[in-house]
């Protein structure tokens, strides 16, 4: 083809399909927290990839993890056993409560959550038309079952006649609306403990308290979408350490392999059991490199305390933003938990994010109102201070 573009930007633009909104800028590498442009221009980056590279980029022991792993062998059917997915497995076993002992290895979110939508209805076979109960702001993923406990309309409308009817949405922190919805069909439970798309709202304590009660008295499996506050995100290693709760099956992905493809749904060995042999597969999922991929996470959040990091500078951000709540009537509402922190304002927010851009500091939008604050984990305090400094000006 011989259609010339002024820039790679345009280029890409016109070959990929026009699902993605294109930035205005060309990033060409990364170090640590922070970004680069074609320029040479010196960005911190507070998306993350929407939270995947908790360790940050170009790590240079994963990028050596990596490496080595290449060298050996990067693809083999999950139906060999390697080395390096059984270390995976047993770590994740780890550090996980001791009933979450068994882990399906895919390669992305909305996968660990199609598959824990077939753990349920594996596990009630006996009920004719199962039922799940999801929440109002949820955002699951875009396949079609996750699609179906995805509540904005936006996700699910051109798609409406494919989605199941089985899915019913309550209020998020209103165990009444709960019990509302429950009956005889209500097979499990799905929740974010702190909805991310939706703009960074963490459920209430007692709301997750009661709702554990509840599907334990009605043998509801209590499912946890961990895909975005995994790995230290919230300052814990899993959201549902807040709460001092134990789900039956949890999704992982996002920074489960620091960037590489991988998703992650964790249950019990009793409830995988209730599965046929065949019933759900994947080829690509517990491929050796992204094992050696999250093994090489695992290491860098351990040794490098990248989860107590995320405590201290969250507290630092939040209560620092909660100041400028105070002082600055256009803003709403600051909510989070560790490094996964919402602001809501009472205007919209894009020319706010395009002029962070330009004093250097990458945000993400949540919706027409809402920046969402993501930082790898590894963001240090000049940096914390420097992203404070931005978000005080923004209004100058």
């Amino acid at each position: 083809m011989s259609k010339k573009f002024p820039d790679l930007i345009s280029a890409e633009q016109y070959f990929h399909s026009k699902l993605f909104q294109k930035k205005d800028v060309r990033i060409v590498r990364g170090k640590g927290a922070l970004l680069y442009d074609e320029n040479g221009n010196e960005y911190i980056d507070c998306e993350a990839g929407h939270a995947v590279v908790n360790i940050g980029h170009s790590h240079p022991k994963y990028i050596e993890a990596v490496k080595q792993q290449l060298e050996k062998l990067v693809m083999i059917s999950p139906s060999y056993p390697v080395d390096v997915r059984y270390k995976l497995l047993k770590r994740l076993a780890e550090i996980t409560p001791p009933s979450l002992n068994q882990t399906f290895l895919s390669n992305s979110g909305t996968e660990a959550v199609e598959a824990a939508i077939k753990l349920a209805l594996a596990a009630n076979r006996d009920k004719k038309k199962p039922e799940i109960i999801a929440f109002k702001r949820a955002f699951h993923g875009r396949t079609l079952g996750s699609l179906a406990m995805t509540h904005n309309m936006k996700y699910r409308k051109p798609f409406l006649p494919w989605l199941t009817q089985n899915v019913k949405f309550a209020s998020f922190g209103d165990i009444q609306s709960v019990k509302e919805l429950l009956n005889k069909n209500t097979i499990a439970i799905f929740i974010e403990l702190v909805q991310g798309e939706a703009g960074v709202y963490p459920a209430p304590y007692d709301f997750v308290k009661e709702l554990r009660e509840l599907c334990t008295e009605n043998d509801i499996l209590l499912v946890v979408d961990e895909v975005q506050t995994g790995f230290g995100r919230t300052g814990k290693m899993f959201g549902f350490e807040h709460y001092g709760i134990i789900p039956d099956a949890m999704c992982l992905a996002k920074a489960i392999a620091g960037g590489f493809p991988m998703g992650a749904m964790i249950s019990s060995e009793e409830l995988f059991e209730r599965m046929l042999v065949g019933e759900h597969n994947t080829t690509y999922g517990g491929n050796p490199l992204g094992c050696a991929a999250a093994n090489a996470v695992l290491d860098i959040i351990k040794e490098e305390k990248l989860v107590e990091n995320a405590a201290r500078q969250g507290k630092k951000i939040l209560s620092n933003l909660h100041q400028l709540a105070e002082e600055e009537r256009l803003i709403r509402e600051v909510r989070g938990k560790g490094l996964m922190i919402g602001v809501e304002y009472r205007i919209k927010v894009k020319d706010l994010i395009r002029k962070a851009q330009e004093m250097k500091v990458f945000l993400l939008n949540a919706g027409l109102t809402i920046i969402r604050i993501l930082p790898p984990l590894i963001i240090n305090d000049s940096q914390v201070s420097k992203v404070l400094e931005v978000m005080h000006n923004l209004f100058l």
